[in-house]
């Protein structure tokens, strides 16, 4: 008997949507943090982490950043900053870069291990700085002088002399994958990619039995080995028709398991293309290899409230449903993705099943 579907194609947002970061990437930030201090600056690595994943999650739950890596350079900031040693850069002034980071650990100066300058945070203080000066990104940028702050490398290219980016990718990608994207092998972390702490929010028979009913599809501001690499290790990754990724090859050189993976699936993107755009480039490509022509039944499912993201453009072009996700949040931000085009709101991946299961609502309907 055939299995129907309100929907031809389902395009995920991987990041919103799809897979659960919430405690690799905190995970990732917390042991990024502890390993530029100990291995670039010496501190001692007794009594850690700085800051725990729940600190983490804390600190980004009431500031908003970019980047991870932005939230990286803040925690930096924080802990150089109340620790016991203040040391000025007038005072190496034969020394740049790396060789200044080398010069300041071979002083012996910072005396301070993980667990002295944990116990000597103010993060209330920190907090309070950056509320003053705008929240988030924008309170750091007008931070101005913070002691110890000169000793973070976090501007310029990520394989040389932006080690605050460099260091968060080799804890969040491990060995494999980092040497995949870079083509290189890590320099200062040895530990485990936490990137294998990732879960997928929906149960994977649940979404292999949604598979059954229609197409699904993926955007992702991943590279490509990135989302391969997670799609895979999840076991899912042969449930998607197409995959645009944020590029076709990455940095490093692709074997022939990730070409072959590239041809039938249909990774990678303009990287410069807007998130619109790669949206419908996914949908046009399920209509290609499916050898469809007439217009599909689109759901999109993502956080239709991030800045640029088209969502109202790609109703008007397609017959398309737009499901706001708000897994964990609260009714503000369900209200939120309504203004911003969501057609329906759900608040756990458990009503996302039902949604994708059910005829589409009415317009602007919740599942509770």
């Amino acid at each position: 008997m055939a299995v129907y579907s309100s929907y031809d194609v389902v395009v995920f947002d991987m990041e919103d949507a799809l897979i659960d970061q919430g405690f690799s990437l905190t995970a990732a930030i917390s042991r990024a943090v502890d390993t530029y201090l100990t291995e670039l600056l010496g501190i001692k690595a007794e009594g850690g982490p700085v800051f725990t994943p729940d600190d983490v999650r804390m600190f980004t739950n009431n500031h908003f950043f970019d980047t991870d890596t932005d939230v990286v350079n803040a925690l930096l900031t924080a802990a150089l900053n109340y620790m016991s040693v203040e040391l000025f850069e007038d005072d190496f002034p034969n020394h740049d870069g790396r060789d200044l980071l080398d010069a300041i650990k071979a002083t012996g100066k910072l005396t301070d291990s993980l667990g002295d300058i944990a116990k000597n945070l103010r993060m209330n203080e920190y907090t309070k700085l950056l509320r003053q000066r705008g929240g988030g990104k924008r309170g750091f940028g007008r931070l101005g002088y913070m002691r110890n702050q000169w000793m973070i490398l976090a501007e310029g290219h990520i394989l040389m002399d932006n080690l605050v980016r460099r260091i968060f990718a080799e804890v969040y990608l491990g060995r494999e994958l980092f040497f995949k994207e870079f083509n290189r092998e890590r320099q200062f972390y040895d530990g485990p990619g936490v990137i294998d702490l990732e879960q997928s929010w929906i149960e994977v028979g649940a979404l292999a039995s949604l598979r059954k009913r229609c197409s699904f599809a993926v955007v992702t501001n991943r590279t490509q080995a990135e989302a391969q690499f997670v799609l895979s290790n999840l076991g899912i990754d042969k449930l998607f028709d197409a995959i645009v990724s944020q590029d076709a090859m990455g940095i490093g050189m692709a074997d022939l398991e990730e070409v072959s993976w590239i041809r039938d699936l249909g990774v990678g993107a303009v990287v410069e293309a807007d998130y619109s755009t790669r949206v419908a480039e996914a949908i046009e490509r399920v209509r290609a290899q499916a050898g469809l022509e007439q217009i599909l039944r689109v759901a999109y499912v993502g956080d239709c409230t991030r800045e640029n993201r088209g969502i109202n453009t790609l109703k008007e072009r397609y017959r398309m449903t737009a499901i706001g996700t708000v897994f964990g949040r609260d009714h503000l931000a369900a209200a939120a993705q309504r203004e911003k085009g969501a057609d329906i709101v759900v608040h756990d991946p458990g009503q996302l099943v039902r949604a994708l299961s059910e005829r589409p609502r009415m317009r602007s309907s919740e599942y509770m």
